[in-house]
């Protein structure tokens, strides 16, 4: 029996990284998931990768987290899937390997936007 038996858990960023990390180890204590980011092929391969490897329970469900609609439809999934949502992981987040006098303003704001705005808009639907 692991710490998070029965508990739902969603996870943005989940396609690679911290939050591909979290989603093991989540699925190793029991939990059942939702992973999230904007690319379904990453995402798809840590849902196959976490099925294969602990017979996992994974709904996979692309979502740009900087966009509202997108991040309320993810919150409407989970509930409509599972009943409920117990754990939220904000882990998303994008960088570009360059100086900052180099970076874009363009690329800057998609920054903050995914780094802020998109855990701000999970953050608020998972308390509702």
């Amino acid at each position: 029996m692991g710490q998070l038996d029965g508990k739902i858990a969603l996870i943005t960023g989940a396609g690679t990284g911290l939050g591909k990390g979290t989603a093991r180890a989540f699925i190793r204590e029991g939990a059942k998931l939702v992973i999230a980011s904007r690319n379904q092929q990453r995402l798809d391969a840590t849902a196959n990768e976490l099925r294969s490897q602990w017979a996992a329970t994974v709904l996979v469900i692309p979502t740009d987290i900087t966009d509202e609609a997108q991040v309320i439809a993810l919150f409407e999934k989970t509930v409509q899937e599972f009943g409920r949502l117990d754990i939220l992981v904000n882990s998303a987040g994008i960088w570009e390997e360059a100086l900052i006098e180099d970076m874009s303003l363009e690329f800057w704001q998609r920054t903050i936007d995914v780094g802020l705005t998109g855990p701000f808009l999970c953050s608020r639907e998972a308390m509702k």
